[in-house]
Formats: C-alpha cells, sequence, structure tokens
C-alpha cells in the first residue's frame, strides 16, 4: 500500500593537486565527514531561488524536530544525520533541500527504494521526479527536495539543485548484496525495494500489522515486483536473517500469520525466507522461488 502525493510529500518533506574542492569531495564521499563539511559545498542558488536563513543539522535524536511522525522510516535504516537547506523565490514559494546521511550505500539506497514510484530523473546513481518533488541516492546519502507552492515553476530549480548535490555527495556505491539473489526474468526494473523493519515493507507492501516475520537491524529485505502474465504484479520477498535458528523461527510465525496477511507461497532456504505474493498460479510462484540466487554476505 503506499501514500497518495500530497502525504508522501509532507512527510518527505521534512590531494591538494586536485583543488581544494575535489579534495572536500574525496573527503566527504570517503573519508566519512559530516553534513555540516558538505554544507560548504552546496549553492546558496539556483534558477532564481536563494537560500533562505541559515541551514539546519538534525541527528537520530532530533530528527523528530523536523519530521513529526515521519522520522521512523529512517531511523529504521543506519540515519546518521540530516542536513536541511531552504531555498526561496521572489513569489515567497519554498524548496527544502534535505540530504540525510544514511551511514552506508546500501542504507542510503534502501531509504530511496521504499518510497519510490515516480519516473526516473537522471540524476546520481538513482532519481525520481514528480511535481514537486524530486529524490535520489547517491553513495551514502538519500537527498529529498520538496517544493511547497509554485509546483510547475520550481521544476527547473529542483533539477539544478539535485545535480548539485549529487556533485558534491562524492563516489556512487554498491547496491545492497541482497539484491543480487533476485532472479532477472521478470523483473520490473526500478520497483526493488530494500530495509530492515516492518515499518518500511508496509510502506511498500502491506503485510500484517505485527511483526510476524521477526523483522528487525539484524534482517535484510529485499521487496522486487515481477510480470508473470497477471493483471497485478507479482511481489518476491526476500529476508536474509542472522542465522538459520532465526530463518526458522519467522517460518513458523509466517505460517500461522493473521487473516490481514495477504495469500503467499513461501519456502526457506538456509537463512533466508523466500516469500512470493500474487502470483497467478501456483507453478509460476514455485518458478520464480526456485530461481532465487544465493546472495554473497
Amino acid at each position: 500500500m503506499q501514500e497518495g502525493r500530497s502525504s508522501r510529500k509532507r512527510r518527505i518533506a521534512k590531494t591538494w593537486a586536485l583543488g581544494p574542492l575535489a579534495v572536500a569531495v574525496l573527503f566527504i564521499g570517503e573519508a566519512g565527514g559530516t553534513v555540516n563539511d558538505l554544507s560548504r559545498l552546496l549553492p546558496k542558488e539556483a534558477e532564481g531561488w536563494k537560500a533562505s536563513g541559515a541551514d539546519a543539522v538534525y541527528n537520530r535524536q532530533t530528527i523528530f524536530d523536523y519530521l513529526d511522525g515521519g522520522a521512523e522510516v529512517y531511523l529504521a535504516f543506519d540515519f546518521r544525520e540530516l542536513l536541511v537547506r531552504k531555498f526561496r523565490n521572489r513569489a515567497g514559494a519554498e524548496i527544502a533541500l534535505d540530504i540525510y546521511d544514511m551511514g552506508s550505500p546500501a542504507e542510503a539506497f534502501g531509504a530511496f527504494s521504499c518510497d519510490r514510484q515516480d519516473p526516473e530523473a537522471g540524476v546520481g546513481q538513482a532519481s525520481e521526479y514528480g511535481p514537486g518533488l524530486l529524490r535520489l541516492w547517491q553513495g551514502r546519502y538519500f537527498v529529498s527536495l520538496t517544493a511547497a507552492g509554485g509546483e510547475s515553476e520550481a521544476e527547473p530549480a529542483l533539477r539544478a539543485l539535485a545535480k548539485a548535490a549529487a556533485s558534491a555527495l562524492g563516489p556512487p556505491g554498491e547496491l545492497p548484496l541482497l539484491l543480487q539473489a533476485l532472479p532477472p526474468a521478470g523483473l520490473k526494473k526500478d520497483r526493488s525495494c530494500y530495509f530492515h523493519s516492518l515499518v518500511n515493507l508496509n510502506n511498500r507492501f502491506f503485510v500484517a500489522a505485527e511483526n510476524i516475520l521477526g523483522l528487525g537491524a539484524g534482517t535484510d529485505g529485499v521487496l522486487a515486483e515481477y510480470d508473470l502474465g497477471g493483471g497485478e504484479p507479482a511481489r518476491l520477498l526476500l529476508i536474509r536473517y542472522p542465522d538459520e535458528k532465526a530463518a526458522a523461527a519467522a517460518e513458523r510465525s509466517f505460517a500461522g500469520r493473521p487473516g490481514d496477511a495477504p495469500a503467499a507461497a513461501s519456502l526457506r532456504r538456509g537463512d533466508l525466507l523466500i516469500t512470493v505474493f500474487g502470483a497467478p498460479t501456483k507453478d509460476a510462484a514455485a518458478r520464480l522461488m526456485s530461481a532465487v540466487g544465493q546472495p554473497r554476505k
């Protein structure tokens, strides 16, 4: 189940020979600099929109001050810090540039992937753009740009700011290893979601109100969509647990799932639980599960 655009926007909005700028980028992207180090690399103006007020920085304890009711989706990952810079145009409309340091490329991809639904924007490692909202992933950073007022007029500035931010965020990073296990046949590109927690899974596809799959910080999950010939896409859910014992416990729990969990076919392979939702036939579900690869750890 996915949110509407308006509620989604409300939750989201919230070497010296190379030259000093290149050195700063290398420091941020590779040596673990803070978002305060990043602040000086970001533009103060774009397409007639000028920075308004001082930048704000939030951490795991203070993020609720900025995202009241939406912080949990980031805290479920290894979120470190958030840098916020606001821009205004002459008409008083506002753009919020939010840069999240998620600790690693995999975690940043997760934060991006679990909420994507718009067309590719062509910036960073992966991105999307819908009216008034541009989101992207680059290295260990997730970036959200949100326009409040004048959405159509804001598009050039949103795209310019996104490109400037992506160029300042250092080198690209690797995708989560668990995605390597996804069978390629029928996979709907750019629809795979990486997560750890139930809140992120349910934000993408509601399974159950209770944590019957035993999800948490120690689990890695991927939800992918497949075209198996039915009207709606089938969904392949992979969850890797810390060990086989934890996977077996989750398997038993899921087998006794309550009535609000959608119909599914599942099997366990060591520490990996494989589940298919919405396959047109049992045979199609079995073929998809059997095609799942063995991801590296």
